[in-house]
């Protein structure tokens, strides 16, 4: 009967019976993870990873900037994925304690994400999967069209913080069909003035965060393009779309439809 077991487990449970200790410092990479078919893996992830519901049973481990590495390190984990660009100093003190830290390059383009799954996928030795996770997600995007595209403010959180063409969400808007008014802008975040918004006059507006009934009581918000054309769009999953992970491409479809009118 163990001869049995012992087979069933080689050839039938691999993600059972040899999967890694895996930590995750990031929602998105929580989320890639659980996708790859491996969330059994997880022995840890950050305080914010709370998709899929499955990730709300993990171990917490702090906050992804500040991450417990006392705690990280009594999880014995085989791999931390983290942030290249997040948590530094942690990652070193890691590393010198014999724990294996991969880094994974901050996304600035949607393209990135599928960088980021084949990376996680090959650490937890998911080759195979993350290629079709990849095929499914590259097939979601919606097709080209010739339609101008029109002008479009992203408010990504309150206090006009938005998103310059070095954030894959400026990305995100292109493949949706849209030109993000900031996308000149050579940064990832940072804040924009309310006049800055007026000037540009946007055809489309995003917001991420608050409501519409805020958003119009702003000083002179009716005279906007977007305002006038109902474009006030509120209706997009706030994690979902700022998550460089799998649920992204859904939202992009979503926001191609609002965008253009499409059923």
């Amino acid at each position: 009967m163990k001869k049995i077991s012992l087979l069933f487990c080689l050839f039938f449970l691999p993600a059972v019976c040899h999967g890694k200790r895996v930590v995750s410092l990031m929602p998105s990479y929580t989320e890639i993870i659980f996708a790859l078919g491996a969330g059994g893996a997880l022995v840890g992830v950050s305080n914010f990873c709370d998709y899929p519901a499955e990730a709300a049973k993990i171990e917490r481990t702090g906050d992804y900037l500040r991450p417990s590495v006392e705690k990280v390190y009594a999880l014995k984990p085989d791999v931390v994925f983290a942030g290249a660009w997040a948590g530094a100093s942690s990652a070193r003190q890691l590393s010198s304690m014999g724990v294996k830290v991969a880094l994974i390059p901050q996304e600035r383009t949607v393209a990135d994400i599928f960088s980021t799954i084949r990376l996680i996928a090959g650490e937890l030795g998911r080759k195979p999967a993350g290629l079709r996770l990849v095929g499914k997600l590259a097939a979601d995007l919606p097709v080209k069209n010739d339609a101008k595209p029109p002008r479009v403010y992203l408010e990504a959180d309150s206090g006009g913080w938005t998103a310059g063409g070095d954030s894959f969400l400026s990305d995100a808007v292109r493949l949706a069909g849209g030109k993000n008014i900031f996308g000149g802008e050579k940064k990832a975040y940072f804040q924009a003035s309310w006049e800055e918004v007026l000037l540009l006059d946007p055809e489309a507006v995003v917001l991420l965060s608050g409501n519409k009934e805020e958003f119009l009581k702003r000083p002179m918000a009716a005279g906007l393009a977007a305002v006038k054309n109902g474009k006030v769009i509120t209706s997009l999953d706030r994690d979902a779309f700022s998550r460089p992970g799998p649920r992204l491409f859904d939202e992009i479809k979503k926001l191609r439809a609002l965008l253009y009118g499409e059923n």
